[in-house]
This record gives structure tokens, sequence and C-alpha cells, in this order.
């Protein structure tokens, strides 16, 4: 099952980790979900075993904290933070590092396994999971050990990633939706491809995104530019076409793209005859 058939089954992607898997599945050799699944059951049973009698939420999520990045020892990857294997839960767990968004799935994915409302949380520049309770919600950094994340904390975390240039706002510690976070998660790929000229992998991100944010405009806006690398005409005119139908307001600047783009299409002129 690919990306498409699975969002054509579960489109409020209920099931993140799979979600998350087939979203990054060309990165992948083997992109079947099923043996992560399975190792996160695995995992979920050892700790079910260590949970506190009687119980204390506190004390179990210490529980979970030691376990996933002491025992396991997954951590965040402050050396090699742009690499793509970071982004794929596989790789992630092979490699022992990862993403704040891969590990905080990751961590949702254990924690939903015993019982407890995992969220993920969507901070500018830095993702952190959560607990939601009767009483509120609690928030971890799973890129940090797990450590607890309140909003001063959370204030600081959205300060260094984006240099100063956004105050915080609580209203930033609201649980994103599971297909939210798969898009940030592709958006997150399809960013460092572009940045990278790594264009064939580019599209395949530009393709997943368009198939989790359909009227998304700046998806196609995206994939217009990739094509226009892979000197795809054709298919950019198609994307901003689609672009422009989908914008809720005028775009000058993405109509002057057109234009241009349809001009250099005339100045062509059909292919020769052979």
């Amino acid at each position: 099952m690919g990306l498409k058939a699975y969002l054509e089954r579960d489109p409020e992607c209920r099931d993140l980790v799979a979600g998350a898997i087939h979203a990054a599945a060309p990165l992948l050799t083997e992109p079947d979900p099923a043996p992560t699944l399975a190792l996160l059951d695995a995992w979920a049973f050892q700790l079910a075993g260590r949970m506190p009698l009687p119980w204390n939420l506190h004390k179990a999520i210490d529980a979970l904290n030691h376990f996933l990045f002491r025992d396991l020892g997954l951590a965040g990857d402050r050396d090699t933070y742009d690499a793509p294997a970071n982004a794929a839960l596989p790789l992630v767990i092979e490699r022992r590092k990862g993403l704040p968004i891969s590990l905080s799935i990751l961590w949702m994915g254990v924690a939903e396994r015993l019982g407890l409302r995992a969220v993920g949380i969507a901070l500018p520049g830095h993702f952190i999971a959560g607990l939601q309770l009767d009483t509120g919600l609690l928030c971890f950094d799973p890129f940090h050990g797990g450590r607890p994340v309140g909003e001063g904390e959370a204030a600081r975390l959205v300060f260094e990633a984006t240099g100063g240039r956004l105050a915080f706002e609580p209203a930033f510690l609201a649980p994103a939706r599971h297909r939210d976070i798969l898009i940030r998660l592709v958006r997150n790929l399809l960013v460092r491809f572009m940045r990278t000229g790594a264009w064939d992998d580019a599209l395949w991100a530009a393709n997943h995104l368009v198939l989790l944010s359909p009227e998304d405009s700046g998806a196609y806006r995206d994939r217009a530019e990739i094509h226009l690398q892979r000197d795809l005409l054709p298919e950019a005119i198609a994307d901003l076409r689609r672009a422009l139908a989908l914008s809720a307001h005028p775009d000058p600047e993405l109509e002057a793209s057109l234009s241009r783009l349809l001009r250099a299409k005339d100045d062509h002129g059909p292919a020769p005859l052979p």
C-alpha cells in the first residue's frame, strides 16, 4: 500500500506511525509499516510491565522516557540534522536518532499503546509531543530526551528555532491534526531536497505533499518549480494553473510566472516531425 491508498483508507491518518512510513516510503528499501508497528507493540508490552502500581501518571511518563531515551538510546540528531533518514521512522529506529517530529511520532505511538492520549504539537520550528488530560495538556520534547515543556520552555524553543522573529503565542500549544503532522513531515523533506537541488527526490516529496494537501496552492507552486528544474514545461504550467485556481485571492506574482511559462512554451513551438 502506498500513501495514496493509505489516505483513501484512513483520511484522518488515525494510524499516524503507518502514515509517517508511507509518507517517507521512497527513502526506504522496505516501506511496509508492519514490522515497525509490531516493534512498537513489543516496546509497549515491555513497558507495560514497568508501569507503576498503584498508578501514577508522572512515574509512568518517567518510565516511558527512560525506556525510549536511555534503554533504547533514541536521541535527537544534532550532528546530521538535515539528513533525510531522520524523517523515516524505520531508519530513525535503526540509527537511534531523528528529527523532533519523527521522534515525537514514535513517542506518541508508544504512549498510545499504553493507553495514554498522546498528541503532537507543531511549535514553529520545533515539533514536540504531549498528553491530553481531562485537566489540560502535558508537553514533552522527545528531541531532548522527553524533558517537560511548559509555556516558558515552549517560548524558548520557538525563539531559538525562529531566531526571535516570531513571538510565542499560547495557541502554538494546540494539538495538531494527524494529517497536518504528516504534511509537516513531508514539507520538511521537500524543503531540504529543494535547497540541495535533489530534484528527483524533491519531486516525490512534492507529489506526496499534493496527496496530503490537495487544496493547498503552495504544494502545486512548489511542484511547478521542481518540474521547471527538470525541464518539464507542460507539467509546470499545469501545476501553476492549479495553484492559481486554488488561490484564495488574486496572485499577481503567480499570474506573471504562468504568463512567462506560456510565452516560453509558445516560443519553443511544436516539436519537429521526425
